[in-house]
């Protein structure tokens, strides 16, 4: 049901995502309103929404079940984090289109408004995850170039890296995908299945990135690496060169799983976005022994924010809240639905958690 944001409530649902001016969510659908939300989409002259028939306030059990954390909602991270990041996106934007065009790639460009958003990122403590990092299928070469330099840089601050270090890592990781630009057009925009020729191409991506930076100076030796083998993989299964084990530097890990988890997450002309918490669970297993595991394990414990009481949805639709989080196991903590039974996702493998309610 629509209603205008003057009769808007604390507690409605919102029904359809409330979209800005860049193309993408001010806020997702499923949000539950909050203070601050309405001070937002007043903000952002927003003059009606579209919510769920039944709203939390007037659901009082469920109501009282919603543990908010007040101290992140009054940030508004998502608003204004999604702004920057679009603001970032629509620069490597004209910058890709300049180096299709045979522009050499300015690095010091990419780093300005890279850099800045990063820091946008840290001072925000925004979390990883699908309403921060969401892609427009027409645009996701440049949504995932950029997430992925993000969470490069993310992840390697939380493994403990010095500042310089972690972001040149973000760098490496916006830069991975510079190759494509020298891809044929048709290819890019293919909504179909590849052909083997096509694949072929696309493989070559590294090779052309690594040629487009490598003479720049200020790109640290371990970054060009890591813009070459972001698609390299632990045993050996990886391209250009098949490479495995210590070969594979530690940089180079922290893209490659930050260039797989989001493209996972992201939904593309081809396939659905997967769960974040599900992505990770397929990278650990289904693809075991692929990534560094201590990556993977960083990741986790930067999308699995599941303090007591987080309230999540489940696989199968149902409602919860977290009970108990376990640390050998951080994305199948102890859910409580809201129908009073407890279930452990450690042992009901066929579920997950298919979103987090911030």
């Amino acid at each position: 049901m629509k209603v205008t944001i003057e009769d808007l409530r604390v507690g409605a649902v919102l029904a359809e995502d409330v979209m800005g001016m860049t193309g993408q969510p001010i806020i997702p659908k499923k949000t539950i309103i909050t203070p601050e939300h309405i001070e937002v989409l007043k903000a952002f002259l927003k003059t009606d929404v579209i919510i769920e028939g039944l709203t939390r306030k007037h659901d009082q059990k469920k109501n009282d079940e919603r543990v908010y954390d007040t101290k992140e909602e009054k940030k508004i991270i998502y608003s204004s984090f999604r702004e920057d990041f679009e603001i970032a996106v629509t620069k490597y934007k004209i910058d890709f289109q300049k180096w299709q065009s045979g522009s050499a790639v300015d690095i010091a460009n990419v780093r300005d408004f890279l850099y800045k958003l990063l820091e946008k990122a840290e001072e925000k403590n925004i979390s990883i995850s699908s309403q921060n990092f969401s892609t427009n299928q027409n645009n996701y070469i440049y949504d995932h170039s950029v997430a992925v330099g993000i969470i490069s840089g993310l992840i390697a601050k939380k493994m403990g890296y010095d500042k310089g270090l972690y972001y040149q890592t973000a760098l490496a990781g916006c830069l991975a995908n510079v190759g494509m630009a020298k891809i044929s057009p048709k290819i890019l925009t293919k909504s179909g299945v590849l052909t083997s020729e096509e694949n072929k191409e696309i493989q070559d991506h590294p090779n052309l990135s690594l040629k487009m930076i490598q003479n720049s100076p200020l790109l640290k030796p371990e970054t060009k690496l890591a813009v070459f083998q972001h698609h390299e993989r632990l045993d050996g299964s990886g391209y250009p060169m098949g490479i495995k084990g210590n070969q594979f530097y530690p940089i180079s890990r922290i893209v490659a799983v930050a260039d797989v988890f989001h493209a996972l997450i992201s939904n593309r002309s081809h396939k659905k976005n997967i769960a974040p918490l599900k992505a990770i669970e397929m990278m650990k297993i289904d693809e075991f022994g692929k990534y560094d595991i201590s990556v993977l394990n960083t990741l986790s414990l930067m999308v699995a924010k599941l303090s007591i009481g987080t309230r999540v949805r489940l696989s199968n639709g149902e409602i919860g809240v977290v009970l108990f989080t376990k640390q050998h196991a951080l994305t199948r903590p102890l859910i409580k639905l809201n129908n009073g039974e407890s279930i452990d996702l450690e042992k009901i493998r066929e579920l997950y958690i298919e979103e987090v309610y911030s």
